[in-house]
Parts: C-alpha cells; structure tokens; sequence
C-alpha cells in the first residue's frame, strides 16, 4: 500500500496560490486605494490594503518552499518544469487564435514559445534558480551556520538598500533571479538550523509583518502626507516584511503534521493556475471578471464570487494539468525507451 507524505507544505503551497489569485483581483484589477479613499472610506480601505499585503507574500513563500525541499538538479525535472510551461502557453494560445480572440501576430507567436510576454517572468527567474541550485548547494554544503548567517545578512541588508533606495537594475522589486536565490538560501538555512519557537509565534510575526506594511500606506493621508513612497516598498517582494512575512509563514506550517491526499493531489497542480490566469489570453479575462466582481456585489455576496472565481481556476488548471501529466509521461517513456535500445 502506498504511503501518503505529509501534507503541510502542500497546503501552504495551495494557500500559496490562492494568496496570488487574491493578490491579481485586489490592486491589479482595481487599483490601490487613493488619498482620497482611505479618508473617505477607511474601514473598506484598510482591508483592501490589509488583503493585498497579506497575499504579497504568496510569490516568495513558493520559492521558499523550494529552498526548504533544496532542488536537486535533474535533466528530467528542468525538462518537465519547461513542458509544462510550453505546453500551457500553447494550449492557451492556440483556441484564442483560432476563434480571433487574439491577433496571430509574430509577437504573440514568439510570446508563446519563449514565454516571456506577460506574466511568465517567474518562468525564468525560477529556470536560473533550478540551473544554479547545484553550485548553492555545494555553497551551503561546504559553510558552517555563522558564515551561512553572516552571508544571508549582508545578501539582504544589500538588497534592501539597493533596490528600495536605488534605481540599479538587477534589483527588480524581487521579479529576478538574484532575489530568487537569496530566498533559496534563506529557507536552506532555517531547514538546516531548525528553530524551535512555538508555531503561534510564526503566525504572530507573519500578521504583524501584514499590519505594519498596511499601516505604513494607511496612515499617511490622515496626517496630510503623501502615502506613494510607502506604497512603492510595500508592493516590492525584496521588502523585508514581505521576506518576513512569507519565511514565518512557512516555518508555520512546517510545524503542522497531517496527511491528506486531496490536498496533495490539488497541490501538484499548483503551479498551473499561475500559468493558466496569468496567459497573456487569458489575464484580461480574469482581471476584468475581477472588476465586474466588486463592481457588482459587496460583503458576503462579493467574497463568495471571488471564492467561486478562485475556485473555477483550480478547477480548470487542474483538468489541464492532468492532460499534461500523461502527455508529458508519454513522450518522456518513449524518450527513455529509445535512449536505451
């Protein structure tokens, strides 16, 4: 009988995409909060801002989560990380272009089989994370804590300086590969030297992470200040709350035990609703139902939406996915099997 693993990552990498979805129907689709709004309207205001730097964290913790695992470079798993990245954009792309929903232009055409229109940064920035994940093992390997712990400080100490207080183009708000890698090293660290706090203390840190950044574009207009700057950091994935905020959450859930195979099976989809909401076919789509959302309903009624919405996605993805899984398999054992005849 096949045993079940543990389920506790895998609920946190579901939550993880749920928090993205969250993040892409808040400011994206209907823009931050104005000065003017947060006086006027604080309490829908303050949750609004409350949401959307609770969700933040949902890009780092699954680079996290990947540091935490370690990757461990395989032809294999780069190649199957690639296909259904491919296959995902073209299984989009071709029935838009069919129908005429989408110009079959060259632009739209090399979007497609590069990936690189859109969204899909995370595609690559995650590629050089997979290709460099050797030569950062073999880094944490050969240091012991301190200088593993003095590097990590003196990473993000400058990565905070350079990208919040500079305009240094290798510093992208942490939509980059070097920010990736800073991340992988840190979940390295704490898998390493685990700490032994009470899991609540996580949960803790992870609220007040959210709050203060919330606080941070809250309160200014009350006090006659501009709230721009603020709003800059808070939105940036280098900004040390949200680097905080995401490390505590999964240091959480690290402590959970449970086993569950629908969570895991829901889990090894994941990475297809990014890939399926954030198409560049299907993105408008989605932050335009979003829009219509909150437009429409409110309270109860607009939270139930939204959650039919998220829901939907997975659901879609999901389907997709399997078909990817057994072509992937196919080609894959036709592959092996002709590369040991």
């Amino acid at each position: 009988m096949q045993k079940t693993r543990n389920s506790n990552i895998e609920l946190l990498r579901i939550i993880a995409m749920v928090m993205i979805l969250g993040l892409h129907v808040n400011f994206l689709a209907i823009g931050q909060p104005s000065t003017q709004e947060i006086v006027s309207s604080p309490i829908q205001s303050f949750i609004r801002l409350f949401a959307e730097y609770a969700c933040i964290v949902g890009v780092n913790v699954f680079v996290l989560i990947s540091g935490w695992f370690g990757i461990h470079y395989k032809p294999k798993g780069i190649v199957q990380f690639l296909f259904q990245s491919l296959f995902f954009s073209l299984i989009i792309f071709i029935p838009f272009a069919i129908t005429g929903e989408i110009e079959v232009g060259r632009l739209n055409i090399m979007s497609s089989f590069l990936l690189y229109k859109n969204a899909y940064w995370f595609v690559w920035a995650y590629i050089v994370l997979y290709i460099m994940a050797p030569m950062l093992n073999a880094f944490i390997e050969k240091s012991d804590k301190q200088t593993l712990k003095r590097f990590l400080v003196l990473f993000f100490v400058i990565q905070t300086i350079v990208s919040i207080f500079t305009n240094v183009g290798f510093y992208k708000a942490g939509y980059d590969p070097l920010s990736f890698i800073g991340l992988y090293l840190l979940a390295r660290y704490f898998r390493l030297y685990k700490e032994n706090s009470c899991k609540y203390i996580y949960l803790f840190i992870f609220a007040l992470c959210v709050l203060l950044n919330t606080l941070a574009c809250f309160l200014p207009p009350f006090i006659g200040l501009s709230n721009g700057f603020m709003f800059n950091i808070a939105y940036m994935y280098t900004n040390p709350l949200n680097i905080i905020g995401a490390l505590s959450l999964l240091l959480f859930f690290t402590k959970l035990d449970f086993k569950s195979r629908a969570v895991n099976y829901i889990a090894t989809s994941c990475f297809a609703v990014y890939l399926l909401h954030m198409h560049f076919c299907v993105s408008g789509y989605y932050i335009d139902t979003a829009k219509e959302l909150y437009y429409k309903f409110s309270g109860i009624s607009y939270f139930a939406t939204i959650i039919t919405l998220f829901v939907a996605v997975f659901i879609v993805s999901i389907i997709l996915d399997r078909i990817r899984i057994i072509c992937f398999n196919y080609l894959w054992n036709k592959y092996e099997k002709r590369k040991h005849k």
